[in-house]
């Protein structure tokens, strides 16, 4: 019969040492993908930006979409990350525990955890992708060209 970290009889029973490391493995692939994220909103935000300023001057109502996507593409993201650092914290608890006077850890902290901080930038996207929808709804079509002005004044011709 083989016996735990705490010398108890583990008969058919996971050892804790299997379950350590487990979890940590878990958390660090979870690590890993916590530093792809950014660049992967960053790519979909920005790329959907662009295509909604390039439709500015010829469809208004193509860009308006594609801000207002944003807004609730951004606001998605927030869930995700939020769900995310959830169960990232709920194995860094556990890991923390296991590991007892040797843990790593810079909980608590006065800064804000990089999930927050994706976070708050996604709540940032959000607003001005919804600045962009508003912006482009309130705005005034542009002129066709340069020379054309909404007020051209006609001038009386002289003999």
């Amino acid at each position: 019969m083989r016996e735990n970290e705490d010398n108890q009889p583990v008969a058919g029973r996971v050892l804790l040492s299997d379950i350590y490391r487990e979890q940590y493995a878990h958390f660090r692939s979870m690590n890993d993908i916590l530093y792809k994220i950014p660049p992967l909103f960053t790519v979909a935000l920005g790329g959907l930006w662009y295509f909604a300023a390039t439709q500015l001057n010829t469809d208004r109502v193509i860009a308006a979409g594609i801000f207002s996507f944003c807004v609730i593409l951004s606001i998605a993201f927030i869930n995700i990350m939020e769900r995310f650092g959830r169960a990232f914290n709920g194995y860094l608890t556990n890991l923390n525990k296991l590991d007892g006077d040797y843990k790593v850890t810079l909980k608590p902290s006065c800064l804000p955890s990089t999930v927050k901080t994706i976070q708050l930038l996604l709540c940032i996207s959000a607003f001005v992708s919804l600045i962009g929808a508003v912006y482009v709804i309130a705005a005034a079509p542009a002129p066709l060209n340069a020379i054309e002005t909404p007020h051209q004044v006609a001038t009386p011709a002289t003999h």
